[in-house]
């Protein structure tokens, strides 16, 4: 790509709410165009392009300083830089490209850039999710289970039970997205395109299609996935694009339920049940189709004192602290976790409410963690302790005389479904470990992102750390 071209693309990606090196100074250093899915006879062309956004050391060159924005969660490298390669590390990108001929009305924010491409001659190249014509081409490709192949690269569209999907579905871009880019086909499906590319299977499909397959109606259909192969700087790879999933019709966001709940003085301890039962019917699913283990508590609790570590430096803070919370993870080196494939994100943004009940969404889990770490299997306790944690940053949000009672109550609410009632005093103590654990990594999120937010998170800290046994109920404020 030249010059002029590659500045356009790296001033479009840095705009983007989904691109995730804001802060960090980066280059284009490649862009691999995968098979056209379109023939030559078809307006627009359509391909998906694999941008390769390079991180160079400080004291290389200036290249582009990418000022960071609040919406950006922490980055790390989704990607090692391998073997005789590139020399410093890197993150791919997926963009869908739509090729128009001549300007687009209405397409103007979605413009990437003006180019020759060699099978086209002169085209205007838009982002394809935000173009009405190539979503209807995207969404046929699917119905048809398309598969398209050229050299090294392959593309395929994969489907399941799609009996019920209609043709003729109306693309509707969906705004409300950050770390992906959604579109809405008419009343039934979401077509979900992932941003930052991660080499091989994608858990939010893999999770999906085996909660699918076992019967579970606490997530949405899976209807299919687009799934790609190529070479990366040589070296075959393979990764799934994107995912289409059953658009949940009336779903009401958790989050904002919770705040509506808080500001109008409600009790949340109904639909905190309904979420603590919606989750133990997915951990019990989970145990069935993935593999599950029994670890030393140690190794956890090794784990979370490295993090603490971390942390330490990003928010000296942590420092005063740093027995307390040590006696906490202290907790785990005295059992024996039995660990399974869970969902590694959860909170209150991760929840629809719809007609029907609870839906629980994004198995992908916490974005500044790396692969390994997000499918390894861990304690079902890290997903009851997001949740918590999520309540209490709710109550955070909309302060008043109410907020501690209905923290409160929605905690016990939520734990008493989850356990069938109150945790043991064995289990409050692993789930102690856990909430410390989730709070040490806000905090450090706060600290880089919003500052204003860091007392969220520090006072829960401060309350594990400062305490002994406690009920594992009451809110931690």
């Amino acid at each position: 790509m030249d010059p002029e071209s590659a500045d356009q693309l790296l001033r479009h990606l840095a705009q983007a709410r989904w691109f995730a090196g804001k802060g960090r100074r980066a280059e284009i250093g490649s862009v691999t165009p995968l098979p056209w899915l379109t023939d030559s006879s078809t307006w627009p062309a359509v391909r998906v392009e694999i941008v390769r956004v390079d991180y160079p050391p400080a004291e290389d060159p200036p290249t582009h300083d990418l000022q960071p924005s609040e919406d950006s969660p922490p980055t790390q490298d989704s990607q090692p830089a391998a073997a005789g390669t590139q020399p410093w590390p890197y993150e791919l990108y997926q963009l869908m490209v739509a090729y128009h001929r001549a300007p687009v009305p209405g397409l103007l924010h979605a413009e990437l850039g003006r180019r020759t491409v060699a099978e086209l001659g002169p085209v205007i190249g838009y982002d394809a999710t935000q173009d009405p014509a190539a979503c209807a081409l995207l969404w046929q490709m699917l119905l048809d289970g398309h598969q398209t192949r050229y050299r090294d690269s392959e593309i395929s569209f994969h489907r399941t039970d799609i009996s019920e999907l209609a043709p003729d579905a109306v693309a509707q871009p969906f705004t409300g997205q950050q770390s992906n880019t959604s579109v809405m086909f008419g009343d039934q499906a979401m077509i979900k395109f992932f941003r930052r590319i991660e080499l091989g299977a994608n858990l939010d499909i893999e999770v999906h299609d085996a909660l699918g397959r076992a019967g579970v109606r606490d997530v949405a259909r899976l209807y299919g996935w687009i799934h790609a192969h190529w070479l990366q700087d040589g070296t075959p790879v393979e990764a799934d694009l994107a995912m289409a999933v059953e658009k949940l019709a009336s779903a009401e966001d958790g989050w904002g339920l919770a705040l509506d709940s808080l500001r109008t003085a409600g009790d949340f301890s109904e639909d905190a049940a309904a979420l603590g039962t919606a989750l133990a019917q997915i951990h019990h699913a989970l145990r069935g189709a993935f593999p599950t283990a029994e670890i030393d508590g140690r190794t956890t609790e090794s784990l979370m004192r490295t993090r603490l570590t971390v942390a330490a430096d990003v928010a000296p803070v942590l420092t005063e602290l740093t027995p307390g919370l040590e006696s906490a993870f202290a907790q785990l080196g005295a059992t024996t976790l039995a660990t399974q494939r869970v969902h590694g994100d959860f909170h209150l943004g991760q929840t629809l409410k719809t007609p029907h009940g609870w839906r629980i969404i994004d198995f992908e889990g916490e974005p500044a963690k790396s692969m390994a770490e997000r499918v390894a299997l861990d304690s079902p306790w890290r997903d009851v302790a997001g949740m918590l944690r999520s309540f209490d940053y709710a109550a955070a949000t909309v302060p008043g005389p109410g907020a501690a009672r209905w923290l409160a109550n929605a905690r016990e609410a939520f734990l008493t479904a989850y356990a069938g009632g109150l945790p043991s005093l064995h289990e409050q103590s692993i789930l102690r470990a856990y909430e410390a654990d989730k709070a040490v990594y806000e905090l450090v999120y706060e600290v880089r992102n919003r500052p204003d937010w860091t007392a969220i998170p520090l006072g829960a800290i401060r309350t594990i750390a400062n305490e002994g046994d406690h009920d594992g109920i009451r809110p931690r404020r």
